[in-house]
C-alpha cells in the first residue's frame, strides 16, 4: 500500500493475524479492513491516540530544506511545496483529500472520508463510493462524482506516472450518479484493491479541466481538505490556513485533529542552516535525521531548561532502510559481482560508531523490523516459491541466509576489500597502474554519487576512499534539490542515497518500486531499474495472495530475491524518529502506529506563554 508503514505491534490491536481477507463484500460499508473488521464504527472518535478536546488556535511553524516552484503535487515537473497532502507521516490530509482515510491504530483498515460509503462486489470485479452530501470545495460547490472520475481519469492519462501504474488494474470509472461512482476492475484476484481505491486523491473537475495537470503551477487549487493555502512567497514560505466553513470538521474520523489555525512551512538552503535557525526560535519543530547532530547539538540551554525537548519517538512501522542506489541502466554495474564487490567496500561498523554515536543497526532487510523480513533460510511456502525461480535466482537464496558487510569498526577492512577484488577480477576488471580497467573494453571503472545534502557526504567520502583502493573512482556531485529532484525522475545518475518505506501489507506499490514496467518510466519509484522476471513473478503472486500467512511467504521471498542480487549497497537501518521541538504544545498520551502525528497535536497557551517570556534569557552553554 502506498500511503504508509506499519509493524508487528499492529497484530494484537488489528486482529491482523486472522488468515482470510475481511472486507466486507456485497453490501455498503463506511470502513474496509484487511484483515479482521474494522476496530471503529462510523461515528466512534478514533481511540486515544487523539484528544478530541484539543483547543483550537495558534500557529504551528515547520522548516523544511529545499524550495518549490508549484503548488501541483500530481506532476513530475516542478517541485511541489510541502502540506497540498499530508505532512510528514500523517494519516490526515491537509488541502487535497482521498475518498477514504486510513486508521490511526490499525495495521491495515480505511475509513470513509470524502465518501459515506464503499461497496465492493461480491466476486471483487467492482467497487462503488457514495459520497457525502455534506462534502464540499472550499469554494462551497459540492463534491461529485463527475470529480473523481475526472481525477481517475486525468491521473491515469497525465501527471506523475506512478498513478496510472498504481491503479493500473482498475479498468475504467463509471458516474452512476451525481453522488456514486462504480470502478470496475480489471481482475478479481487482487485482494487489495478495493483499499488502494480508496486512496485516490480527489481534484476539482472545474478547476483542474482548465489546466495543464502535467505542469507546474502557483495557482492556489481549490480544495476539499481543512486548509487552504494562504499566503506563499515562492521557495520561501507558504502557510496553510484552516478553513473555518471545512465541510468535514465534525466527522468523527476527524476529531481531535487539524487544531492550528496556521501552519507555516519555511524553507531553508541546507540542513544546517534550517538547525540555526530552529535555535533561533525562528521555527518551531524539527524532524532530526542526523544521527550526530542528535547526539550533541541540541544539548543546549534551551533543552536544559526545559524550553525544547527532545523526542525519540517509536512506531509500529518496519524500520527506515538506507542504501546506496545504484543505476543498473549503467552497463558498470550489470554484473551481479561488481554490485556485491561494491558492497563489501561500504565499512557500515566504523561510520556507525565513527560518524553515528552507534545509534544505527546494519541494513539486513528491505522490510526489518517486522516479519516480514527475509530471516534465516527459507522454509515452507517461502521455500516453494522460490524454487519455482530456482534457474533465475542467486544460488545463495537458497544455501545462506543473507548478512550485510560487517567489520570490526577499527576502519581497517582489508578482508572484505580482497573478496571484493576477487569478485571484480571475476567479472572481468583488473588493476592496470592503480586503476581499474575492463579487460576487454578498456573502460575505467569511474562513477558520479549524486547528492543533494552536504551532510551526507561524511557517509560517502570513506567508501570512495575504500573503492580507491580497489581503483575505482568515485567523485561526489552536490547539486540543489530542485536540480536533484529533475534527475532523479530522469534517472540521471550513477549512485545515490535512496531508501524505500514499507507498509506490513504490501501489495501493489511493490510493482512500482522493483517492478521492471516501472523501471524505465520517468518519475517512478524504481529508482535502481530493476528488471528481473522473476521479481516481477513474486510480486505478481504478493498481489493475489489470498492469506496474510501466504503474503508474509511471498515478501520474504521477494526480499531474499532483492537482496542476493545485491541490487543496493546496504547502508543502515533506523528504527527511531527523532523530533526536537520547542516545548510549547500538547500532544495526545499515546502516538498511534504510524508515530506521532502534527494533525493531532495543538498549541498549550500556557507552554508558550512561558517559552516566549523565558528563552531570551537561556544562552547556549
Amino acid at each position: 500500500m502506498m500511503w504508509f508503514r506499519l509493524s508487528l505491534a499492529a497484530l494484537a490491536i488489528s486482529g491482523l493475524a486472522q488468515s482470510a481477507h475481511a472486507i466486507e463484500r456485497g453490501k455498503p460499508v463506511h470502513a474496509l479492513s484487511m484483515y479482521g473488521l474494522p476496530k471503529f464504527g462510523p461515528h466512534d472518535i478514533h481511540g486515544d491516540t487523539v484528544n478530541p478536546k484539543a483547543p483550537k488556535g495558534g500557529t504551528l511553524r515547520i522548516g523544511a530544506v529545499g524550495s518549490f516552484d508549484s503548488f501541483n503535487s500530481f506532476a513530475v515537473k516542478g517541485v511541489a511545496a510541502g502540506g497540498l497532502n499530508a505532512l510528514g507521516n500523517d494519516r490526515y490530509f491537509y488541502v487535497i483529500e482521498p475518498l477514504m482515510a486510513r486508521a490511526g491504530d490499525e495495521a491495515y483498515a480505511s475509513y470513509c472520508l470524502l465518501c459515506e460509503t464503499t461497496e465492493v462486489a461480491a466476486d471483487n470485479s467492482w467497487q462503488e463510493f457514495t459520497l457525502r452530501r455534506e462534502a464540499r470545495w472550499s469554494d462551497g460547490a459540492p463534491i461529485t462524482a463527475d470529480d473523481v472520475v475526472f481525477t481517475f481519469d486525468t491521473l491515469m492519462t497525465k501527471g506523475n506516472p506512478q498513478y496510472r501504474f498504481y491503479w493500473g488494474d482498475v479498468e475504467r470509472a463509471e458516474k452512476i450518479n451525481d453522488r456514486k461512482v462504480r470502478f470496475w476492475f480489471k481482475t478479481k484476484d487482487n485482494a487489495e484493491l478495493p483499499m488502494v481505491m480508496g486512496e485516490l486523491p480527489v481534484l476539482s473537475k472545474a478547476f483542474w479541466s482548465k489546466r495543464d495537470v502535467e505542469a507546474a503551477t502557483l495557482d492556489v487549487p481549490v480544495s476539499s481538505g481543512p486548509y487552504r493555502i494562504g499566503t506563499f512567497e515562492q521557495g520561501r514560505f507558504i502557510t496553510l490556513k484552516r478553513d473555518p466553513n471545512y465541510w468535514g470538521k465534525n466527522l468523527a474520523l476527524n476529531q481531535g485533529a487539524y487544531n492550528f489555525d496556521e501552519i507555516r512551512i519555511d524553507y531553508y538552503r541546507d540542513e544546517d542552516v534550517s538547525f540555526e535557525a530552529f535555535n533561533a526560535y525562528q521555527f518551531d519543530l524539527r524532524i532530526e535525521n542526523t544521527s550526530a547532530r542528535w547526539a550533541t547539538a541540541y544539548e543546549t540551554g534551551a533543552v536544559k531548561a526545559g524550553l525544547m525537548t527532545k523526542d525519540s519517538f517509536t512506531d509500529g512501522q518496519p524500520d527506515t532502510v538506507q542504501v546506496f542506489t545504484l543505476n543498473l541502466r549503467r552497463a558498470k554495474f550489470a554484473d551481479v559481482r561488481v554490485r556485491q564487490a561494491l558492497a563489501l567496500a561500504f565499512d557500515f561498523d566504523w561510520g556507525n560508531k565513527t560518524l553515528s554515536y552507534g545509534l544505527y543497526a546494519p541494513m539486513s532487510s528491505y522490510y526489518t523490523g517486522s516479519e516480514l523480513a527475509a530471516t534465516g533460510l527459507p522454509q515452507g511456502e517461502e521455500l516453494q516459491i522460490l524454487e519455482k525461480y530456482r534457474a533465475q535466482i542467486p544460488s545463495e537464496v537458497f544455501t545462506t541466509p543473507f548478512t550485510p558487510p560487517r567489520t570490526d569498526g577499527s576502519g581497517s577492512n582489508r578482508g572484505n576489500l580482497l573478496k571484493a577484488r576477487a569478485l571484480l577480477s571475476a567479472a572481468g576488471w583488473e588493476t592496470k597502474n592503480g586503476v581499474l580497467v575492463h579487460a576487454k573494453t578498456g573502460e575505467k571503472f569511474e562513477f558520479e554519487f549524486l547528492l543533494a545534502q552536504q551532510g551526507l557526504e561524511k557517509w560517502v567520502n570513506p567508501y570512495l576512499q575504500n573503492l580507491a583502493r580497489l581503483g575505482i573512482t568515485g567523485k561526489i556531485r552536490l547539486v540543489d534539490v530542485t536540480q536533484y529532484l529533475n534527475r532523479l525522475n530522469a534517472y540521471d545518475f550513477d549512485m545515490l542515497v535512496g531508501g524505500t518505506g514499507q507498509s506490513l501489507s504490501p501489495g501493489n506499490e511493490q510493482r512500482e518500486m522493483w517492478g521492471a514496467t516501472a523501471a524505465d518510466r520517468p518519475g517512478g519509484r524504481n529508482l535502481g531499474g530493476i528488471k528481473n522476471p522473476a521479481v516481477d513473478a513474486i510480486i505478481e503472486d504478493l498481489v493475489q495472495a489470498k492469506t496474510r500467512e501466504s503474503l508474509v511467504a511471498h515478501t520474504r521471498a521477494l526480499d531474499r530475491v532483492l537482496l542476493w542480487n545485491w541490487y543496493a549497497v546496504p547502508m543502515l537501518s533506523h528504527g527511531a524518529i527523532w523530533w526536537a521541538y520547542w516545548n510549547k504544545f500538547g500532544h495526545p498520551a499515546r502516538n498511534a502506529l504510524q508515530g506521532p502525528h502534527l494533525a493531532t497535536w495543538w498549541l498549550d497557551a500556557e507552554k508558550a506563554a512561558r517559552v516566549e517570556s523565558d528563552r531570551k534569557a537561556v544562552r547556549k552553554p
